[in-house]
């Protein structure tokens, strides 16, 4: 793995890495809570983070930071629970606040000159999509998003009892200062209506524990693990340049995600570039990723922007139309467009049809099968044409006999006439 330090005098190997992202069609980026520090968002696993800043409000509660995002350790008493409603009270105010970042502006930028093909998010504070990537649902992605939130997001609260979503207001942050879970609206309208009706209506705040919609560890509820596969899928098979950005690379899923993006893009003869303030160990990912850019995320965004600003705009690509709300499909074979050619392993997702091409001599031998076909089939014709020739004489034999037996027939019977 190549170390590079963002700085002035590696300048010159930096831009032979942007000649080839400028070159690259379908770029795919993996980003972490590093590329919105700068928003005003801490990240989570850096001396001065979220981790550390948990253990420093609320001691006792948690053995670690990573806890408060543990399903198994909010529920197991009403005091981590409290300290769980509140803490995302604060990071919801953060998001609030948080501006978007120049590498968020560069993630549109790309999306602008369509050499972007996806951005897998670790974080939840959706600052993508207020740069102006889209995304319609995280549960059902579409061609036309370009953002997959492996972790979901913060701008609703999702209802353990209906699985429904609702806005994360002002009042739902204000009920979560004070420690305490929001009131669902609609399983309030249906306790509601079955109260009018006549129904036994069961207290529907009891079992009520609304929470952010964001993936939790040890959320087994609530895996979008399925969906995620089946883009990531899709994708691995277009990806010719991977960029991981603002991680550790510490969590489990997304070492898998980069592994599995990092294979596809080099058996695509793509490049695997890794840029983050902080190292990685080497001996995990030697193999995996081609450059590692020691740097903020930001410089190196705005480095690459100058260069892609140069290019001319009859040289940006074009991307290839898809129906925006045609939802992602993989592993089916796409139908033959010609009899005659035979495709080879071409799939949903692929650019362009391979077809095998022929030989003159494989041409040839078609010719010659297809000649000899023709003259059997001639030579069948004229047998039939014989046989009903034959059948048609046969026929007027018998019809000729029939008349001679008749005819003598009657001239028998006449002569027996005159003679009584």
């Amino acid at each position: 793995m190549e170390k590079l330090i963002l700085n002035q005098q590696n300048r010159p190997r930096l831009l032979e890495i942007i000649q080839y992202i400028k070159s690259a069609k379908n770029i795919v980026v993996i980003v972490g809570a590093g590329i919105s520090v700068s928003g005003g968002i801490p990240d989570f696993r850096s001396p001065d983070g979220l981790f550390a800043e948990i253990m420093k409000q609320y001691p006792g509660v948690f053995s670690s930071g990573r806890d408060l995002f543990d399903l198994s350790r909010i529920f197991i008493s009403s005091r981590s629970l409290t300290t769980f409603y509140k803490f995302m009270a604060l990071l919801k105010q953060q998001v609030i606040s948080a501006r978007v970042t120049a590498t968020h502006h560069h993630f549109a930028k790309l999306n602008n000159t369509n050499k972007l093909l996806r951005v897998y998010s670790q974080n939840v504070d959706n600052l993508e999509e207020r740069a102006g990537l889209t995304i319609n649902d995280c549960n059902n992605i579409r061609s036309s998003d370009r953002i997959v939130k492996l972790h979901g997001e913060i701008d609703n609260v999702w209802c353990n009892i209906c699985h429904k979503t609702f806005p994360f207001s002002s009042d739902v942050i204000n009920a979560f200062k004070d420690g305490t879970p929001p009131e669902c609206q609609y399983c309030m309208e249906q306790a509601e209506k079955a109260k009018i009706s006549g129904k036994r209506v069961r207290n529907p705040r009891s079992p009520m524990l609304p929470r952010p919609n964001i993936l939790l560890y040890n959320d087994f509820e609530r895996t979008v693990g399925e969906e995620i596969g089946r883009v990531a899928y899709h994708d691995q098979r277009k990806a010719d340049c991977l960029l991981i950005m603002g991680t550790s690379l510490k969590v489990s899923g997304c070492k898998s995600l980069v592994k599995d993006f990092s294979k596809a893009v080099h058996n695509r003869g793509g490049k695997v570039i890794f840029i983050n303030t902080t190292e990685v160990a080497t001996n995990n990912w030697e193999g995996v990723i081609d450059v590692h850019i020691q740097g903020a995320s930001d410089d190196w965004a705005e480095l690459v922007e100058a260069e892609l600003e140069k290019e001319p705009a009859n040289k940006k690509r074009k991307r290839s139309c898809e129906d925006d709300g045609q939802k992602i499909k993989e592993g089916k074979l796409k139908k033959l467009a010609n009899k005659d050619d035979k495709v080879v392993g071409i799939r949903q997702g692929q650019p362009t049809l391979q077809f095998k091409k022929r030989s003159k001599l494989q041409e040839g031998k078609t010719k010659r099968s297809r000649g000899r076909e023709a003259d059997d089939n001639e030579e069948e014709r004229k047998i039939t044409r014989k046989r009903h020739k034959s059948a048609d004489s046969d026929d007027k034999v018998a019809v000729t006999s029939k008349v001679s037996r008749n005819s003598g027939r009657r001239i028998k019977t006449q002569e027996n006439k005159r003679r009584h």
